[in-house]
């Protein structure tokens, strides 16, 4: 139906590839996640797939047809027998749903006596029945999408696109999309769609191919959306490897190396342990019990020092002060340290060091009344120096 022999996509300006040699064969009827992080390759799958754009390197096959082989002028005509469906949905503003639908039949040629009664059949089939004749402005998101997929499926495609299609809706509403996609699905359309609602392709188990950097990192049937769709791969090109229909725990290993390294060499330490057998055995036993007699000890110091009353506070020991005086650290220090500064003291190391004011030092009462009626608060600031450049705590105003 769909097959991908080592197609690789690359766009003009970009250093690395959109899709880097990638295998991917989709049969009839099946229904396909394409999962995996921004940029990884998505939608480039989708448009491939549509021959909206070519393969770089590589051969793309869809219903029998070699894409490369097929004229610009023939592609209208291949893509009669594909459905697509777009996340903003795409329909005409000026035309009611019915017209909508039936515009897609009219530009193939389809007869009238054809269109009335597909139309109204295919309306049904998505829930739109008695809203034929509304435009859409006139309906919900939900409900604008459903008329896109009535567009897509009313000439019976073989094949179904579906650029994540629930992106703009809610939960619930996105629940009715999926249920429709699978009931479409159920009638033998091909289903490919791209998506990140983990929670629906969780629910649904259908196929998952993961997408990482433009590599296939996993193809897995009754799959779920796994938690490496938003870890992007190292580029496995680099190291001369491809990681092509594997599990989430190669795809771990490929990023972790060091971690799986670290627990194979506690696995193969534990396994030899166990082959010590008796001698082995009895060392544990000795390393338990002198455990247990180092806890027992332990315990017994911890019920001592509970038992034991406090120790009142001596009152008379002057509290230790964060603001210690240091000592000179050479003889340029020596001479700022000197009894004439005596009232400041540093911060921090350093001739640099910042300078604080001595009387801020916690471990050294002052009483703001006393330093007041005495005068000795300019002094304290260190303002009756003569000049600025004197003074502890800025120039003299």
């Amino acid at each position: 139906m769909i097959l991908f022999e080592n197609v690789t996509k690359k766009y003009r300006g970009t250093a690395k590839p959109a899709l880097d040699g990638i295998d991917l064969q989709v049969d009839r009827g099946e229904f396909v996640f394409i999962v995996g992080a921004s940029g990884s390759g998505k939608s480039s799958c989708l448009r491939l797939i549509l021959r909206e754009d070519q393969p770089s390197v590589g051969k793309i096959h869809v219903l029998g047809q070699d894409l490369s082989k097929i004229s610009s002028r023939k592609v209208p005509y291949f893509r009669r027998n594909l459905g697509t469906v777009f996340q903003d949905f795409r329909l005409l503003t000026n035309k009611t749903v019915y017209d909508n639908v039936a515009f897609s039949l009219q530009v193939i040629g389809k007869s009238r006596g054809f269109i009335q009664e597909a139309v109204p059949d295919t309306l049904e089939m998505v829930g739109l029945a008695n809203k034929s004749k509304r435009f859409p402005h006139e309906l919900s998101g939900g409900e604008q999408q459903r008329v896109a997929i009535a567009r897509a499926i009313v000439n019976k495609p073989a094949i179904l696109l579906a650029d994540e299609p629930t992106g703009n809706l809610d939960p619930a509403t996105s629940l009715g999309i999926m249920q429709l996609l699978r009931s479409i699905n159920a009638g033998g359309t091909t289903v490919v769609m791209a998506t990140h609602e983990a929670t629906f392709v969780d629910i649904m188990q259908q196929r998952v191919v993961e997408l990482s950097q433009g590599v296939i990192v996993r193809d897995e049937q009754a799959g779920g959306y796994g938690e490496t769709a938003s870890i992007p791969v190292a580029d496995l090109s680099e190291a001369g490897v491809r990681v092509l229909r594997t599990t989430e725990a190669v795809v771990r290993a490929a990023l972790e190396p060091e971690e799986h390294a670290r627990a194979n060499a506690a696995a193969t330490a534990g396994a030899a342990a166990v082959e010590e057998g008796a001698g082995s055995a009895a060392a544990v036993a000795a390393a338990s019990a002198e455990e247990r007699a180092v806890n027992a000890a332990a315990a017994a110091a911890a019920g001592a020092a509970v038992a034991a009353p406090p120790t009142a506070p001596d009152l008379q020991a002057p509290e230790a002060s964060v603001y210690e005086e240091p000592r000179p650290f050479d003889a340029h220090d020596a001479d700022i340290d000197g009894d004439e500064f005596d009232e400041t003291v540093r911060a921090d190391a350093g001739p640099q060091g910042k300078r604080i004011p001595g009387f801020l030092d916690p471990g050294r009462p002052i009483d703001p009344v006393q330093m007041s009626e005495t005068g000795n608060l300019a002094a304290h600031l260190g303002l009756n120096r003569k000049t600025d450049d004197e003074t502890d705590v800025g120039p003299v105003r």
